[in-house]
């Protein structure tokens, strides 16, 4: 199992995958995304209430899918809210895994 886990906006990850989780997760969303749409947002909410673990989904408005690894082509750094997102998305990467992380 892992320590803790981070995900930026998730790609086909499937029901019993999401179930198996079994350690704190941190999810970076974004307001537009075709894989993982609000619908799928709401069901990974459910399912991992009930694996009672600590968790994080934070929703970025004015992104697409990509927004937080991909190179420009799905984050604009000229546009501020984009370049915030994706520095946002980064800094609750480091800061869950320095909460969950530690020794």
């Amino acid at each position: 199992g892992i320590d803790a886990g981070y995900l930026a906006h998730p790609s086909f990850v499937d029901v019993d995958e999401l179930a198996a989780i079994n350690g704190p997760i941190s999810i970076a969303a974004a307001e537009t995304d075709h894989i993982f749409p609000a619908e799928k947002r709401h069901e990974t909410e459910e399912i991992i209430l009930k694996n009672d673990k600590d968790y994080q989904l934070t929703l970025y408005s004015k992104v697409a899918h990509g927004f937080a690894t991909r190179s420009l082509t799905r984050c604009d750094l000229s546009k501020r809210e984009q370049k915030w997102a994706k520095e946002q998305a980064f800094y609750q990467a480091v800061v869950w895994f320095d909460e969950h992380l530690r020794e």
